[in-house]
């Protein structure tokens, strides 16, 4: 934002269609003062689910349900972005984890499960660089519609936070970029003690 990149494709006719808050958790000296804090959200039980986590490529046993629910994105608030419409299937899941391996990185996802089916409900993702090092970046955080509601975005936000500090100790931090129409996730992301470090915008040009 307020870039000569930004004002280079507005006047270029270029429609803005996105803007994304960026914001850091600091997890390095008195950043990690938050921790009891966020490790009591990721212990508090959830009645009907439970938390699991995996490194890597999804556990067969989960694969199925872990692909049928990147559903739970289709609705999140992009504003008037178009990418088109991502079909997932278990193909596409391990095709991802592996070109995160492949470049050198580490992929943990935590995730949902609902008790009564074993099915997986939601899921939070972030990929640390390959030494453990700097800083690591979350990508999607979603829950499929039928269980939204229970507070399990933030559950498994702050389960990611608890698992980024035990298994990358010299992690400096966690960074996350959300809409700034997705007002839900920008409070869980508040509450969590991210910081926002800047704003950017996305264009788009129409053929």
């Amino acid at each position: 934002a307020d870039t000569p990149g930004d004002h280079f494709l507005a006047a270029r006719g270029f429609r803005k269609v996105l803007a994304l808050t960026y914001a850091r958790l600091d997890l390095s000296g008195t950043g990690g003062g938050r921790a009891e804090e966020t490790d009591a959200i990721a212990e508090r039980p959830h009645p009907g689910y439970r938390l699991v986590s995996w490194r890597g490529t999804v556990p067969d046993d989960l694969a199925g349900s872990f692909a049928d629910s990147r559903r739970a994105m289709d609705d999140m608030p992009m504003d008037d972005t178009d990418y088109g419409v991502v079909v997932w299937d278990v193909e596409r899941v391990l095709a991802a984890a592996r070109a995160v391996a492949d470049r050198g990185e580490q992929l943990t996802t935590v995730a949902v499960v609902d008790e009564s089916d074993g099915s997986v409900a939601g899921f939070s993702e972030f990929v640390v660089p390959g030494d453990g090092r700097g800083d690591g970046l979350h990508y999607g955080t979603g829950v499929l519609p039928e269980h939204r509601g229970h507070g399990l975005g933030r559950w498994m936000k702050a389960e990611s936070i608890r698992l980024a500090r035990a298994q990358h100790p010299g992690l400096a931090g966690l960074v996350t970029d959300t809409a700034d129409s997705n007002t839900h996730m920008r409070r869980i992301n508040d509450a969590l003690g991210y910081v926002p470090t800047h704003r950017a915008l996305e264009y788009q040009l129409d053929l």
